[in-house]
């Protein structure tokens, strides 16, 4: 793949995504964390002030559904409305929707950073109604989820057992019977993007590349990613995004956003509706 540079500068990025408009959103977890949006002449917009997000999607009803010590949706129009509160948790990283618009978002027990590192993580649902639910426990350090495109399936990494799940999805959106879908050697897997194909784009952070596996797990293709220190990515069309921690994680280089061309399209993203 060959990386375009698209905008550069920043710290810890995190959870690109695009909104109902098309325009690519993303946050900065530098503190204080931002949520933050490009524009159509390459600018950036911020949208909120918010630490800790890991996970952004878009709202059907405008506004991003956004990730953080609790889930809430932000908008630039009006005040944030919180979804799920953390509870006995410390808050919450990436998230993902399925076709019917509910929410699906991991769940940290304890602080992502070090000493705690995120140890003791879970899967949570919100529906459509607001009602919430808790599906499964065992997750070492939650990372990124999502749907496979024809809704049977969610994909959930687990970056501190190296593994990515996968649990079949009942025709009401439950997930049941997880099973380990692929098990990394030394490579973290981060932040997941879903193709038209059914395939699962991993970052694996600290390592330089990017996986893809097919929806049996097989590790279909591996390639260069922009960075060594690649968190999280998005399709648009066939065109791929890619964000990246800058120091001290890279202490060479800034966070930044960059773009290649796929040889697929990605799958459909649908906004929440919760």
């Amino acid at each position: 793949m060959k990386w375009d540079l698209l905008r550069d500068g920043f710290g810890r990025l995190e959870a690109p995504c695009l909104d109902l408009a098309g325009r690519l959103c993303f946050t900065d977890r530098t503190p204080p964390g931002r949520v933050l949006r490009v524009e159509a002449d390459g600018s950036t917009t911020q949208l909120a002030e918010r630490g800790h997000v890991g996970g952004l999607v878009p709202h059907a009803a405008g506004g991003l559904v956004a990730s953080g010590h609790a889930v809430s949706l932000i908008s630039e129009d009006e005040p944030e409305r919180v979804l799920l509160e953390h509870g006995t948790g410390w808050g919450f990283n990436d998230l993902g929707t399925d076709s019917a618009g509910r929410v699906f978002v991991g769940r940290f027990d304890t602080d992502p950073m070090p000493p705690a590192s995120g140890q003791g993580g879970s899967l949570w649902r919100i529906d459509n109604g607001g009602d919430v639910a808790r599906y499964y426990d065992g997750i070492k350090l939650t990372n990124g989820i999502g749907v496979s495109p024809e809704g049977a399936w969610l994909y959930h990494n687990d970056t501190g057992a190296l593994t990515v799940w996968a649990s079949e999805l009942t025709d009401e959106g439950v997930p049941v019977s997880r099973r380990p879908l692929h098990q990394f050697q030394g490579e973290s897997p981060d932040g997941l993007a879903i193709d038209e194909s059914g395939c699962v784009w991993i970052a694996l952070m600290g390592s330089g590349r990017l996986a893809r596996l097919t929806p049996q797990g097989a590790l279909d293709q591996v390639v260069e990613a922009p960075s060594t220190w690649t968190a999280s990515l998005c399709f648009d069309g066939r065109d791929l995004y890619a964000v990246t921690f800058g120091a001290p994680y890279d202490p060479h280089r800034t966070g930044a956003i960059y773009r290649a061309t796929a040889d697929v399209a990605g799958a459909v993203v649908h906004p929440a509706q919760i």
